[in-house]
């Protein structure tokens, strides 16, 4: 289900803190039950599961429907949480992903996930990409999130 922050803090500060942090949509209150309903309807609509036969990044390519991952003629099976978090991250091109909104990828908004299983996904993503020779790395940004990086040298 995807997340939606219904509140009464109604300042922009709170609104973009909230949709940074994952959320999908933002309703502060007063609010119409019409307008719950149908954001709710779009929400739903948005996120049908839906995958493409393959992504790629950089020397990276993925089959999301067999959870396997390719660099060049050598494959790894992802499980599914390390499948979405490289999801997540490719569809970013880069750029940080916040903890909070790859853990929802990963396991959904309200799963009840140990405060480490990011950290798990990550050092196993990390030691895959290793084993592939693969130019692209995750890098940390203490505090904030992860993001893809890729080397020129490998």
């Amino acid at each position: 289900m995807p997340p939606l922050i219904l509140t009464a803090r109604d300042a922009l500060d709170d609104r973009v803190n909230g949709l940074e942090t994952g959320a999908d949509d933002y309703l502060t209150k007063p609010f119409e039950m019409a307008e719950l309903v149908a954001r709710i309807k779009a929400l739903m609509r948005r996120n049908q599961p839906w995958a493409p036969d393959e992504t790629c990044f950089a020397d990276l390519k993925i089959s999301p429907h067999a959870s396997t991952l390719f660099v060049g003629p050598s494959s790894i099976t992802l499980s599914p949480s390390e499948l979405q978090v490289l999801l997540a991250l490719i569809r970013h091109q880069g750029e940080v992903v916040r903890r909070g909104a790859l853990e929802s990828a990963a396991w959904g908004a309200f799963s009840d996930i140990t405060p480490k299983a990011l950290d798990v996904a990550i050092h196993r993503l990390r030691g895959k990409l290793v084993a592939l020779q693969s130019k692209v790395s995750i890098t940390n940004t203490k505090g904030v999130g992860y993001a893809l990086a890729v080397s020129q040298d490998a």
